[in-house]
């Protein structure tokens, strides 16, 4: 089961270009320029943490920044909000605690 739109009345999908980005060192194709965390989502990573206090699952809650609960480690950098950053070529995103399961639905 893919989770991407493949039409749409205003704009055409069907344009856009895969790129590569690595997840836990494990490439992952998504489309250039959309957001990590729509990148993520799409390709069954639903999870993208866990709460350090409670150890409860973070992933993508309000999805314009507000939250901190999207955040991963991206190229090297930690606590980065994955609403709020385009994927480019070769971006190499981790998870931060324990890898969380990956939603297996979409093949790469």
């Amino acid at each position: 089961m893919n989770t991407r739109i493949t039409s749409h009345p205003i704009g055409d999908p069907s344009d856009r270009r895969f790129i590569n980005i690595f997840v836990n060192d494990r490439p992952v194709k998504v489309f250039e320029g959309e957001t990590l965390a729509a990148a993520l989502w799409a390709n069954g990573f639903i999870s993208l943490g866990h709460n350090p206090k409670t150890g409860s699952n973070r992933g993508l809650y309000c999805g314009i920044g507000h939250c901190y609960e999207c955040r991963v480690t991206v190229d090297g950098m930690e606590d980065i909000r994955s609403c709020l950053v385009r994927t480019r070529e070769g971006m190499r995103v981790s998870f931060q605690g324990p890898e969380p399961e990956r939603r297996n639905h979409h093949v790469d």
